[in-house]
Parts: C-alpha cells; sequence; structure tokens
C-alpha cells in the first residue's frame, strides 16, 4: 500500500493564501523515514514540529528552536531534508491565493472544486496522484492520510465530502477503493512533518512570484531549504497565480464545451 500524507499552511482565516503539501511514499518507505527522523530529533535535541515555529525568530520564544543558532538550524533542516527525499516516492505542492480563486472562478465551479481554498488544493493534489499512477501503471491502493482537524469545522467537512462522494468507478484513479482516508496527529503520524515543511515552502515561495502575477518561477529566487527539496527530485508544483488559474479556468471551460457541464 502507499500512503500519502496531506498538511495545509494558511488555511486560518486571516491569511490570504492557501497551501497544501503532500507527500507519497510506500508504507516501508514511511516507517524507514519515522525510523530516521526519530534518530535526528533524538540526535538533535527536539521532540514535536512545526516549521512556522522552526523558522520564526528567537524573540518569539519557540523553544528549542529560538535557543538555536543559524548553523544548528541549517544542519537541522538538511538532515530532515535528506530524510524527506530518500524516503518519499513523490511530492506535490499546490498554493493558491484566496482572492484569485473567489473573484476568478465562477461560482458553480467553485461549488464542485469547493469553497474552502484548501479543499481546492487537496483535489488538485488527488489528480495529480491520478497522473502518477496512470503514467506507471500503478494499481496499488493508497490510503490519504490528513493532518488533525477537529470534526465538525467547515474544512474537515468539506475534505470528508470530497473524500466520500467521489463516484465508485472513479475511486481506483485515486486507489481509494481499497486505501480510504482518515485525519491523524503529526505526533502519531509523523510524516505529516514532511508534509508541513513543504506546505510552509510554497507558501513562502509563492509570495514572491504571487504579486509580480507570473505564470513560471524564476528559479534563482529559490531559497536554499526549497533548493534541498526541489533539486532532482519528484515533485510537482502547482503555483495559481492570476494568469495561472485563469489558464486552469480556459482549460475546464474548453472541457466542459466538449464533453457538457460538470454538474
Amino acid at each position: 500500500m502507499y500512503v500519502a500524507y496531506l498538511d495545509d499552511s494558511g488555511t486560518h482565516r486571516e491569511s490570504d493564501i492557501a497551501v497544501a503539501g503532500c507527500y507519497v511514499s510506500t508504507e516501508s518507505g514511511w516507517r524507514a523515514f519515522t525510523r530516521e527522523w526519530n534518530e535526528i530529533a533524538n540526535d538533535e535535541g527536539f521532540d514535536d514540529f512545526h516549521m512556522a515555529r522552526f523558522v520564526a525568530p528567537s524573540s518569539q520564544g519557540h523553544e528549542p528552536w529560538c535557543n538555536w543558532d543559524r548553523i544548528k538550524k541549517d544542519r537541522v533542516f538538511r538532515r530532515l531534508a535528506r530524510v524527506i527525499n530518500e524516503n518519499k516516492r513523490i511530492g506535490i505542492g499546490v498554493a493558491l491565493p484566496k482572492s484569485v480563486y473567489d473573484q476568478g472562478v465562477p461560482e458553480r465551479i467553485r461549488d464542485h472544486y469547493g469553497h474552502e481554498h484548501y479543499t481546492f488544493a487537496v483535489r488538485m493534489c488527488l489528480m495529480q496522484i491520478h497522473l502518477w499512477r496512470h503514467q506507471s501503471n500503478n494499481v496499488l491502493p493508497v490510503k490519504y492520510v490528513f493532518d488533525w482537524e477537529t470534526p465538525g469545522t467547515s474544512k474537515y467537512r468539506e475534505i470528508t465530502r470530497l473524500m466520500t462522494t467521489i463516484h465508485p468507478n472513479l475511486q481506483p484513479l485515486f486507489g481509494l477503493d481499497t486505501g480510504g482516508f482518515c485525519f491523524e496527529s503529526r505526533r502519531v503520524a509523523k510524516p505529516l512533518y514532511a508534509a508541513d515543511i513543504l506546505a510552509w515552502q510554497m507558501n513562502s515561495h509563492i509570495r514572491k512570484i504571487y504579486p509580480r502575477d507570473e505564470s513560471e518561477e524564476d528559479l534563482r529566487e529559490l531559497h536554499p531549504g526549497w533548493r534541498l527539496l526541489r533539486e532532482n527530485q519528484d515533485l510537482t508544483l502547482g503555483f495559481y497565480t492570476p494568469s495561472n488559474i485563469r489558464a486552469w479556468l480556459d482549460r475546464l471551460l474548453e472541457f466542459e464545451r466538449d464533453h457538457g457541464i460538470i454538474p
């Protein structure tokens, strides 16, 4: 079985950008990841991990990170990036400025793809997993693990609706016919830490290209830590700047003209 771990960044109400980060690997790959991650945590002296707190200024007082110098932080991140890269099969990231989606996408399409911005990002991750499975002739089941969300919240309801209303004939495309999904705590499902790192990096990087409305990145702008996760890695990234969301919408409307309106 494959397991896909998905985490978000920027989904709180005050954030202007929503992001989904996803890593997929085999069960054995994630067991190796967890073992190696725990070794690093024991060596370096940390327990729970959150990328936003890891990179926060020391003045914010997030322990133990606020007590580390730049040399140690860089060393630890390099070790964590190596563990991610060596144990994952594929990575997927989607970054979506909320106003771009709200103002540029018709409501009937948002009804289908999700009014929660994170739901749209998750749907785009699912489509990339389907494409990867198709291209690699992969028929093994996929279990989808989302970062813990309190039952009853709008995000919990939309993700649950998305994952449970996929037509039975389409579920095998995503490995959902035998895989299923759940919500877990990062402390229990530690590969969610990897998805958290990817989501944070996506959130940080899109802020460089979104204001300029660029359809493609300038790779010279990559932060060194972001570069570690990207160079020579199987990583598919979607930055939904205004021009990219328009191009996506044009393709969708063309599909509807050929095949009928999405219900």
